[in-house]
């Protein structure tokens, strides 16, 4: 049996210049408390340290700054509400936040958590397993509160003792840990109960576990103050932390050299000579490569998909120079992909032996061999056919998404370089995604984005699980493999990182074999920052989180990491 997909951090949300702004309709306006002074307040030269972070117009919807609307305010996930545990997107390391251990029972059907003493919500009441359970069952009574789907793997939740919590599964399936720790947001019951529909509850005084309360919120400013009851304020470093608004990328890309703020997180392809240049020692990027960007090939499809269309994957594969994608798609920024569908080198320690001296550059040989050993022969124009049929393919893609409108050219130059035609065409961005997760492959190849997780099960499971093909689902190509489903269901199964290692290498041999999509780059969460007013971000050398203001519950593990200077 194939194990159910996990929607692995839905909150994640990349910030492209291509992505059209949201207009600000109506704000909530609260009463002005005293922040320490203006926004200009230099950080270095007063007792005050502010924590200066961009945000863009959709970070400013009227949400009620309620962790179960579908679009939440800035700030509001990680610094007022908080999980069970944080989980680290590299490699996986659970650290406790409002639990301090788990334990799953011997056939992993339930797990144990237990709460952290002495933890106040910030009006001061006192939090305790009931909060956790009523969190939790508030989400099965109102399913639209459920946007993770945990109850599609739980059976029931209880508090044996006000310390504990117990959640007993359907079935055994470890990886929902990741989630059901890590990304759902534990709401106060006294304020919540009597509301009712917990997504339609509006608010301007959230009430949380996290560092930072809510004291400002304007058209262009969000403020949080430090949270006296945080139950580790001695942690805290940063007294304040604010939230200019940003129209676009262009109006950040400005006043990040300046100063104006300390952390943001947006794609330019330009950002090494616009931002880090102007002042190398304090000026710095982490682009940590946790996603991955491929070609779809439809599975459906004759010439691309199944055992026919393998020799022809094959070929594409080989054909592709993946450092030329990835420096033409991102300046450089991102790593190339990598061809057993990992996401390198953030997934290394997981890496087969035998597959680490996988060319990144093309190997034109190679792929004229596939396609000549499956009876392809060249025609007068340079292109492989078959049958009297020209190896002639179309390649989808979005009409606005320049990043990737240049790196398919440059598939469709390669491509022609090997003997195959690539035709590149674009639609809209919704047309785009109603057809890629209408189930009904109307396709030959199309870029895809894929989101990626703490180990490479969440990503090959998204993606790869046979369970997952059809409308609304996330096996866009359409595989289905009894081998690889095999792989997965042993790697959910247990609990023992020896088997679950021996699992995804599995898959990357099928991977390898068969190309079911053709990776090209790897997609980081974006993080451009100032080491001018505070130090401790995170960074190749300390990737202890992705680094993005854009992530929950990343952006409290990084503050909580800040020192100022």
């Amino acid at each position: 049996m194939a194990p159910n997909s996990l929607p692995f951090a839905p909150s994640r949300r990349k910030v492209k210049s291509l992505t059209a702004l949201l207009t600000l309709i109506v704000l909530i306006s609260m009463v002005l408390v005293a922040c320490g002074g203006g926004t200009t307040q230099n950080n270095q030269t007063s007792s005050k340290h502010i924590l200066k972070v961009a945000a863009q117009s959709y970070d400013f919807a009227q949400s009620g700054f309620n962790p179960f609307n579908t679009h939440t305010n800035a700030g509001i996930l990680g610094l007022v509400y908080e999980t069970l545990y944080f989980v680290n997107v590299n490699g996986g390391a659970f650290t406790p936040m409002l639990a301090t251990s788990y334990k799953w029972n011997s056939d992993n059907t339930q797990v144990t958590f237990t709460m952290r003493p002495n933890v106040k919500w910030s009006d001061g009441q006192p939090f305790t397993a009931d909060d956790v359970v009523f969190t939790f069952n508030a989400m099965k009574q109102y399913p639209a509160a459920d946007s993770n789907g945990v109850w599609s793997f739980l059976s029931n939740v209880t508090a044996p003792d006000p310390n504990t919590v117990v959640m007993t599964f359907q079935k055994a399936y470890p990886p929902v840990l990741v989630t059901i720790a890590g990304h759902v947001y534990i709401i106060p019951k006294h304020i919540f109960a009597s509301v009712g529909d917990p997504t339609k509850y509006l608010t301007d005084k959230p009430v949380g576990t996290g560092p930072f309360t809510l004291t400002r919120y304007q058209a262009d400013l969000a403020v949080f103050d430090k949270n006296p009851n945080y139950w580790q304020a001695n942690q805290v470093k940063v007294n304040e932390v604010r939230f200019p608004e940003y129209k676009d990328n262009s109006t950040m890309q400005l006043a990040l050299p300046k100063g104006d703020i300390d952390w943001a997180g947006y794609f330019s392809p330009t950002l090494q000579q616009d931002f880090v240049a102007k002042d190398p020692a304090h000026f710095h990027l982490y682009m940590d490569a946790v996603n991955l960007y491929s070609i779809c090939p439809n599975q459906k499809d004759p010439l691309v998909g199944g055992q026919a269309g393998l020799p022809v994957r094959l070929a594409l594969s080989s054909a592709i120079d993946r450092n030329a994608i990835a420096a033409q798609a991102t300046a450089g920024l991102e790593p190339p992909g990598s061809m057993t569908g990992l996401v390198l080198p953030t997934a290394k320690d997981w890496l087969d032996p035998q597959f680490s001296g996988l060319p990144m550059t093309a190997d034109v040989a190679a792929a004229q061999k596939y396609l000549t050993d499956a009876g392809f022969t060249k025609g007068p124009d340079g292109i492989y056919q078959k049958n009297g049929k020209r190896l002639s393919l179309t390649l989808r893609s979005v009409d606005t998404y320049s990043d990737w409108n240049a790196a398919a050219k440059l598939i469709a130059d390669q491509a022609k370089a090997v003997g195959i035609e690539i035709k590149n065409v674009t639609v809209g961005e919704d047309n785009y995604y109603t057809l890629r997760t209408n189930g009904k492959y109307d396709y030959q190849l199309m870029l895809c984005g894929m989101v990626g997780g703490p180990t490479p099960y969440y990503l090959y499971n998204q993606y790869l699980n046979s369970a997952q093909i059809g409308q609304g689902k996330f096996n866009f190509v359409g595989w289905n493999d009894s081998k690889t489903d095999g792989y997965l269901t042993q790697y959910a199964s247990t609990t023992d990182p020896t088997a679950q290692k021996q699992a995804i290498m599995g898959i990357q041999k099928v991977f390898v074999q068969n190309q079911p999509y053709i990776p090209l780059w790897t997609g980081a969460d974006y993080d451009e920052y100032s080491t001018k007013n505070f130090t401790g971000w995170p960074d190749q050398n300390n990737p202890y989180s992705s680094g993005s203001p854009n992530t929950a519950p990343d952006i409290e593990m990084v503050i909580l990491h800040l020192q100022p200077v």
